[in-house]
């Protein structure tokens, strides 16, 4: 082997065999764990093999779960892109280079707040009585909202703190991306008097569309990772509403029945439907 093609073997090679280790062992060891009876109050167990992934599918509160994973992931997924996209052509359109740069700088801040944090201050905004989110509608009204008290409520206003921390730095991304692309195309529909709204419809954006596929795809994959501020918020509520399958799986595993070897076998399904879900979107988008 030459020494060129040698060296992405030298160099990638030792890491790739950490993260495949780091991947491999934790998922067989959860996967070996589901085909068990484990508890947390018994220390021995049983292999019942697929007896937890039946059990799974006649729980009427796990398909809930699963629903409502669904459902939070096309939200917060779309509202993130469609947010980031339009904050991004403002900026391409209407701000200076320097204005451009200070707000680039205010839309990052979000995102490096951490979450549970984030989560508690709007949590507090939401309150009926004190929340500042609340205050117009109680100058006017007189009425007292309860936002996270009802099931659509609740789930738009967690879904709005994820696309207010994640929106931002998108359009921050996008507006790099549009800002390297060839300016030559963007003057010639500009000079046949194309309107804004087509330039970027049918130039722009069609540029960046494997960009914005894997925009999509890191914010699908982030959104999953939506357990702290859907704790913080609503401790899955009211009732089961805002509970995705993450919150259900460690309701089972450690806080209501200690169920170790059910909540792994939640797991695994997770892992399962998100890569065939993300794998069946990568290649009807790459189309």
């Amino acid at each position: 082997m030459k020494l060129g093609r040698s060296l992405p073997v030298v160099f990638l090679g030792p890491a790739l065999i950490v993260l495949i280790i780091l991947a491999a062992v934790p998922t067989l060891y959860a996967f070996n764990i589901s085909l068990q009876n484990r508890t947390l109050s018994t220390p021995d167990a049983d292999y019942v093999w697929f007896a937890n992934y039946i059990a799974l599918f006649g729980d009427a509160r796990f398909l809930n779960a699963l629903w409502v994973s669904l459902k939070w992931e096309v939200l917060t997924v779309s509202a993130t892109m469609i947010v980031g996209i339009g904050l991004a052509i403002a900026m391409f359109e209407a701000a200076t280079p320097r204005w451009r740069n200070v707000l680039t700088l205010l839309f990052i801040i979000p995102v490096l707040l951490p979450r549970v944090c984030a989560a508690f201050v709007w949590k507090f905004s939401f309150h009926p009585l004190y929340g500042a989110a609340t205050w117009p509608v109680r100058a006017i009204t007189g009425e007292t909202p309860d936002i996270l008290a009802s099931p659509l409520g609740a789930m738009l206003a967690v879904a709005f703190v994820d696309v207010w921390q994640w929106g931002p730095v998108f359009a921050v991304i996008i507006l790099k991306l549009m800002e390297a692309l060839p300016p030559q195309p963007l003057e010639a529909a500009r000079i046949d008097r194309c309107k804004r709204w087509e330039i970027h419809a049918f130039i722009t954006l069609p540029m960046l569309k494997l960009p914005l596929i894997s925009l999509v795809l890191v914010k699908a994959i982030e959104s999953l990772r939506s357990f702290d501020l859907v704790y913080v918020m609503t401790r899955g509520g009211p009732g089961i509403a805002t509970e995705t399958l993450d919150m259900y799986a460690y309701s089972q595993g450690f806080i209501e029945a200690g169920k170790i070897s059910y909540a792994s076998g939640m797991a695994v399904v997770m892992l399962v439907l998100t890569v065939v879900m993300f794998t069946m979107i990568w290649k009807r988008l790459n189309r």
